[in-house]
């Protein structure tokens, strides 16, 4: 435990807090409280007027350091501010650093940075959040001390805070080294197998993304593990690359169902009226394959949605069970008779956000994948697929279709099959998927996957996320029955693959060469 005698400071031992702050809205309310139980405030010039106004003592920085006038740097960097955190007598310490720095969007705030590094180093009080300072002034009032725990807490907070604030400076620099420095959000159950704990989600510092994981809620289940939120995350990316290019190309959005398995869509349906339609395309997409897995839609879940996503008749009567045991369910919102029904299996994770109502992708400057002795870095694969800028070869593709493309290329492009994607989509409801080392293997295993579940192939569409360097894979395709495609271009051989599926009379579209799913390498 770390105590104080709390006396005040006329000559005797007593508490003196330095307050620093961007954010001043709790000043007179935290400083009052202080001053009650016998601190001495040190602040700021803006502070201290504050104060003033509110009748509460405080002494200025430029006081307490002698140096009122001409002094060329920021006050709080005063070398008798350092002894007076790292070193100082009784009479001149400072025991507590309230500094809230400036955001990095308004300049570097190096001096805060380091005015919460000295406190560090002197075994002071570092606080830089409003949360925290109500911690720790309520921890005072109650036991006249902050105890072991709290005070680790403060000293991870702190270094971690001033950790980020030197990687955002090198990242926005653009030269040199690059970092990676979470803050734990929560504690998770296991890794990607029991044995890998503990396991944690992190997040990024000024991260105003509303679709990361940190953002949603969850209204009942378990404690997420790695890979119920490595899922989520994977889920939301397809919903989203689908969502933008519809929007694109319609100026609107159908409802939009996904059903997925390993964070890999097994089912997705679209409809421009009706979203149970979309559901029941999503959940029938693949039933055998959703089993225990994962639902995202862009749409509020009532209790109609929610006994569909329970259970169903059909479900049972071809598989013999009617339970989709869906380990997650991700909407904008859940009716409280969703809940109810959803909520009957105890380890179903039901997740909100109110931006899956309009998912958009991130606008991150890059991603990151740890690699042993570091990590990858790149732009993120947020391309938005734009039928102006993709060569028809003469197709004339209808609403039906290009909504159907669309589905299917958000699959291929998002899915870690096995390489080489290539999805099946009729009438906007996905029929199939499959990867492989080759793009034969692929095409073969995404019909199979169709023809499993007794869909019907011919007329379909199909999107794949690599170029085809044979004639082979497109075979496979055409004597399939599709009618439609979306493929990159690339290849020694495209020419001859173009004429093939025209003398086939399947109607196609090619993406520049550079767009290209290659996902989660």
């Amino acid at each position: 435990m770390v105590s104080y005698e709390i006396i005040g400071r006329n000559g005797e031992l007593g508490l003196r807090a330095l307050f620093s702050l961007h954010d001043a809205t709790h000043a007179v309310e935290f400083a009052s409280d202080l001053h009650r139980m016998g601190w001495e405030i040190v602040c700021t010039n803006e502070t201290h007027s504050l104060l003033k106004e509110s009748r509460i003592p405080s002494t200025t920085i430029g006081l307490f350091t002698g140096t009122s006038k001409g002094y060329e740097v920021p006050p709080t960097l005063h070398p008798k501010v350092e002894w007076a955190l790292t070193g100082g007598s009784q009479d001149s310490r400072i025991d507590l650093v309230f500094d809230i720095p400036y955001p990095i969007s308004k300049g570097y705030d190096v001096g805060g940075t380091t005015l919460l590094a000295l406190a560090i180093k002197g075994g002071k009080i570092p606080v830089f959040t409003n949360d925290d300072m109500k911690r720790v002034i309520s921890e005072f009032k109650t036991n006249g001390e902050i105890d072991d725990e709290l005070r680790s807490s403060l000293l991870a907070k702190a270094n971690l805070f001033i950790a980020q604030h030197y990687i955002q400076m090198l990242q926005q620099a653009k030269k040199g080294g690059d970092g990676w420095v979470g803050a734990p959000i929560m504690k998770l159950l296991t890794g990607e197998n029991p044995y890998q704990v503990p396991c944690h989600l992190l997040g990024f510092p000024e991260n105003e993304d509303p679709l990361s994981l940190r953002r949603f809620d969850q209204l009942s289940g378990t404690v997420p593990c790695f890979t119920s939120l490595a899922d989520l995350d994977n889920i939301i990316h397809t919903l989203c690359l689908a969502y933008e290019a519809f929007n694109k190309r319609f100026g609107k959005t159908p409802y939009l169902a996904l059903a997925a398995k390993h964070g890999n869509a097994c089912g997705f349906g679209a409809d421009w009226e009706n979203p149970e339609i979309a559901i029941e395309k999503a959940l029938f997409g693949n039933p055998t394959a959703i089993w225990g897995g994962e639902f995202v839609c862009n749409f509020s879940i009532t209790g109609s949605f929610a006994k569909l996503l329970y259970e169903s008749d059909a479900r049972k009567k071809n598989l013999g069970s009617g339970w989709w045991m869906l380990d997650l369910v991700a909407a904008p919102s859940f009716s409280s008779e969703a809940r109810a029904v959803l909520g009957r299996r105890k380890d179903r994770k039901l997740m909100i956000n109110k931006s899956l109502t309009e998912p958009k992708l991130s606008n991150s400057t890059f991603i990151f994948r740890p690699v042993r002795g570091g990590f990858l870095r790149q732009p993120p694969p947020n391309y938005i697929l734009d039928f102006d800028e993709i060569e028809l070869d003469g197709a004339n593709f209808t609403e039906q279709t290009l909504g159907s493309l669309i589905l299917a290329w958000a699959v291929s492009w998002s899915s870690n099959l096995g390489g080489n994607e290539i999805s099946l989509v009729k009438d906007l409801q996905m029929i199939g998927s499959g990867g492989g080392p080759a793009t034969t293997i692929a095409a073969c295993n995404a019909l199979a996957r169709a023809r499993e579940q007794e869909h019907v192939t011919h007329s379909s569409v199909f999107a794949a996320d690599a170029f085809f360097p044979f004639t082979d894979a497109p075979k496979i395709l055409i004597q399939a029955g599709c009618s439609e495609g979306l493929v990159p271009k690339g290849g020694k051989l495209e020419k001859q693959i173009r004429e093939l599926f025209q003398n086939h009379q399947v109607d196609m579209g090619f993406l520049p060469q550079n767009y290209r799913g290659f996902c989660r390498h």
